[in-house]
């Protein structure tokens, strides 16, 4: 047996008990209700995980339902269903707070996956309502360590900017905290009870990023066995959060732009606008000003985007802050421990390309090495480029660190030496090297190179 139960409000009686026997047989627990009246006392008193509504019921029908449970901030997941699928009735129910609509007669087979992702929508909607308790409970400064002028200067901007529906633009090096900025944005906001959904445009295939970001239509394309929301819909009500945005295909920044201008989305394989209430923020580690200008990046795109910046200091220019951040990543384990002044000091001569992030792995691995919890300078690891080694590095290489580090390495240095050369022109730096821009670009990324 199942733990999440369903609600099912549908005035048919033989469509409704032929509804409840095929969930029940799923495992679910099912409640049912025969009017609208009713499924709204269910919703309030029982609040089922996932509520599927027949639009037309006695009493109350099931937008005014929609509408209700919207305002009172119910957390079930609801699902329309309903005889008449014009354009008018999916954009009415989608704008009420409905997860998502299927047409009568249904096709349980392609109900059953809907129903999964409600349940999981919901899931990580709870997640994230704790999340937020945590978050309002600690503050901006749990999220972001960091007391320098310039950490200073973003605390400020994310304070003036938080209670907006400003478009934000995040910039920085890879490993900088653009996601905590997010993260502080949305906690601090007038959107903060709605949802704040992630996508990382260069995690994704150009190939199913549009599906991914827009949903598409059951058939829209091979292997469409069910409709998909889309990452848009899903953020409605709350902020969507589009990281490495410079890396969005030519095609797509256009389908962006749309969505950001008009407010409306279109899942693939279908005509129908569905209008979205979203707070935009985006981040890059690119050079976007070259990328306009290089024609790799819309124009009118990047203005949309760049409404307000918030720039991210690397780490080489916040010295100060590294005894913080230091402290936080050793309290953070589940045992305490301490670093020597020497040790802190070697830490703070490093150049860190990495950022915040190569120090934060920096520390993890020296508290495993470490014995009786204090960390010294035996246990910090830093590797200096392959290129300082002069000729015959790779009979200088050191074998005990393993294969895939020194190729890191490696390809690092070759990176940097082709950038150099291309006087920072990425388009040439991948001629140079032989390897296609986006693969470039990954890793640049990956090795925290600007």
């Amino acid at each position: 047996m199942r733990e999440e139960r369903i609600l099912v409000a549908e005035d048919d009686r033989t469509a409704r008990v032929s509804l409840v026997g095929l969930l029940e047989a799923e495992g679910f627990a099912v409640l049912s209700a025969e009017t609208g009246t009713q499924a709204h006392s269910l919703l309030k008193s029982e609040e089922p995980d996932v509520a599927l509504l027949d639009i037309r019921m006695p009493g109350l029908d099931g937008l005014t339902i929609l509408r209700r449970a919207r305002e009172g901030g119910l957390g079930t997941a609801l699902i329309v269903m309903t005889a008449h699928g014009d354009s008018n009735t999916a954009i009415e129910a989608m704008r009420s707070g409905a997860f998502d609509y299927v047409l009568k007669p249904l096709d349980f087979h392609q109900l059953l996956p809907q129903i999964e992702r409600a349940i999981e929508h919901r899931r990580l909607a709870k997640e994230l309502r704790s999340l937020r308790i945590q978050v309002a409970a600690d503050g901006v400064a749990a999220m972001m360590v960091g007391h320098s002028s310039a950490m200073q200067h973003v605390y400020k901007l994310i304070g003036q900017v938080a209670d907006s529906d400003a478009t934000i633009l995040i910039r920085g090096e890879s490993g900088t905290g653009k996601e905590l900025v997010v993260n502080a944005i949305h906690f601090n906001s007038g959107r903060s009870k709605g949802p704040l959904v992630k996508v990382n445009c260069a995690a994704i295939p150009e190939t199913l990023l549009e599906s991914e970001l827009f949903g598409h239509e059951r058939g829209a394309f091979t292997n469409a066995a069910f409709r998909r929301i889309g990452r848009f819909e899903e953020a409605s009500g709350g902020a969507l959060f589009l990281d490495e945005i410079g890396e969005l295909a030519p095609a797509l920044q256009s389908k962006l732009l749309r969505a950001i201008q008009e407010r409306t989305i279109e899942r693939l394989g279908s005509n129908t606008p569905i209008p979205v209430d979203i707070r935009l923020i985006a981040a890059t580690s690119c050079n976007l000003e070259q990328a306009v200008e290089e024609g790799e990046f819309r124009e009118d795109l990047y203005y949309r985007l760049n409404v307000v910046t918030i720039q991210l200091p690397p780490l080489r220019d916040r010295r100060q802050d590294i005894p913080a951040l230091v402290q936080h990543f050793l309290n953070r384990g589940a045992r305490k421990a301490s670093i020597t002044p020497q040790a802190l000091a070697m830490l703070d001569e490093h150049h860190w390309p990495g950022n915040v992030r190569e120090l934060e792995n920096t520390i993890e691995r020296a508290l495993v090495l470490a014995r009786e919890g204090v960390v010294t300078k035996a246990e910090i690891q830093m590797r200096a480029p392959l290129e300082r080694l002069g000729a015959g590095w790779a009979d200088q290489v050191p074998l005990e660190i393993g294969w895939q580090a020194n190729i890191s390495e490696l390809e690092k240095s070759l990176v940097e030496r082709a950038l150099r050369q291309a006087q920072g022109n990425k388009s040439k730096a991948a001629e140079l090297l032989g390897i296609h821009r986006r693969l470039l670009y990954e890793k640049m990324r990956a090795y925290g190179i600007e």
